[in-house]
């Protein structure tokens, strides 16, 4: 899968259920350690928040995701919002919501209703956008087979990130993850060529 779908910005929302505030954020994050951070930055920030809880997936082969109910009943607030990202297709995202509790318990259907709500109205409030997977490589050839190297390069339209022209080249390529593997065996035919 050469594409998936992410958020472009970080967006925020609020939803008022029974006198209860629930401020949902979205971020568009490419590692655990951000996802940590963004956490820890929330709980310095809303420290007087009843919860901070939260869902997150990072990654498009083997995703990661994890989520919490921080203190709520267990699968009635990470659950929602984890559902919520999956419904929509979404990848590399991390949404929070923190809630302040309004005096009126919801109960666990009301809870679920209420974090998937937060959810879904953040999700709405961001811009969707389409990444590509891009995966890079670095060969190492010959000068001479430098018009053989180039010829698949433009071909399939692969990008040089980073050039090294002596009598031995090496070039980082990068290109969607599909021509990548679609291409090494067509270099590993030049003869000296290798895929570091």
């Amino acid at each position: 899968m050469d594409n998936y779908k992410t958020i472009a910005a970080p967006a925020e929302t609020k939803t008022v259920i029974k006198k209860s505030t629930f401020y949902a954020f979205s971020f568009s994050i490419s590692t655990e350690d951000e996802a940590e951070k963004i956490l820890k930055d929330f709980r310095k920030r809303f420290y007087d928040a009843r919860h901070i809880c939260y869902g997150y997936v990072i990654g498009v082969e083997n995703p990661i995701s994890k989520s919490s109910d921080n203190g709520e009943p267990s699968g009635t607030a990470g659950r929602p919002i984890m559902g919520a990202i999956l419904s929509a297709g979404l990848t590399n995202i991390m949404i929070v919501v923190v809630r302040y509790f309004g005096g009126i318990l919801l109960g666990t259907p009301g809870l679920i209703a209420a974090y998937k709500e937060g959810a879904v109205s953040v999700i709405n409030a961001s811009e969707i956008i389409t990444k590509t997977c891009e995966l890079s490589a670095v060969i190492s050839f010959d000068y001479a087979a430098m018009n053989s190297v180039m010829k698949i390069i433009k071909q399939f339209g692969i990008k040089v990130i980073n050039n090294q022209t002596d009598m031995r080249c090496t070039l980082t390529i990068s290109a969607p993850k599909s021509v990548v593997e679609n291409t090494l065996p067509a270099f590993s035919k030049i003869q000296g060529l290798k895929i570091l």
